[in-house]
This record gives structure tokens, sequence and C-alpha cells, in this order.
């Protein structure tokens, strides 16, 4: 009977540990989308702001890659944080 419930601990102890690694997965998620959302708008109020005597095409084709590259270094932060957590 003991050994039934040694089994039942560790199935137990596995299932919490489980369900708070994907908690902390949709943190970390979330934490990189709040940051990717950060970075976006400060890119775009950035560029609005600083005007200057740049064509308003040659503006948004700025605004795009630099906003690119945000979310793909978000995305690699992201990445990074999940191979440490596992």
């Amino acid at each position: 009977m003991t050994a039934v419930l040694y089994v039942l601990k560790a199935a137990i102890w596995i299932w919490r540990f489980d369900a708070m690694y994907k908690q902390s997965m949709n943190v970390v998620k979330g934490v990189g989308l709040g940051v990717a959302a950060g970075a976006a708008v400060a890119a775009v109020s950035s560029a609005m702001m600083n005007g200057g005597k740049k064509s308003a095409k040659a503006r948004t084709k700025e605004m795009r890659r630099s906003t690119a590259k945000a979310v793909h270094t978000v995305g690699q932060l992201i990445d990074g944080v999940e191979n440490m957590l596992k």
C-alpha cells in the first residue's frame, strides 16, 4: 500500500511541476508581448517626432524596418528565456 502512495505522490509532484512550468511560460510570453508592444509604440512615436526632412514614404519604410528588427529581437529574447527554463 505504501508503494502505491509513493507512486501517487510522485505523479502529483510531476503534475504540479508541469502546471508551474506552463504558467511560467505564459508569464514569459506575456512579458515578451508587452515589451514588443512598448518597442513598437516607442519606434512609431520616435519616428513621428523626428520628422526632419525625410519624406513620409521614407519614414514609413524606416519605421517598418526598425519595428521588424525590434519584433525579431524580442522573439529571440523569448526563445532564449524558454530554453533557459527547460
